[in-house]
């Protein structure tokens, strides 16, 4: 089974960067009740999925060039 990729960027936020759920809400600017539903299996609105892909991919560049590492 394969994960929308709106979800797959909201775990990659919640687990891998370690942001709770209102540090995403803040950053992408989606309140945190919403952030809860679409990981609960909610459907985003196109808005949300380009906001929270456009948090994910800048958070993903900062690490890239902390560590000099690049994603896969």
């Amino acid at each position: 089974m394969v994960l929308p990729p709106t979800k797959r960027y909201l775990i990659e936020l919640l687990h891998k960067h370690k942001l709770t759920y209102e540090q995403v809400g803040k950053y992408s600017g989606i309140d945190t009740d919403r952030i809860k539903a679409i990981k609960k299996g909610e459907n985003p609105t196109d808005e949300e999925k380009a906001k929270l892909k456009a948090v994910a991919y800048s958070l993903s560049d900062l690490l890239s060039k902390d560590t000099g590492e690049t994603m896969d």
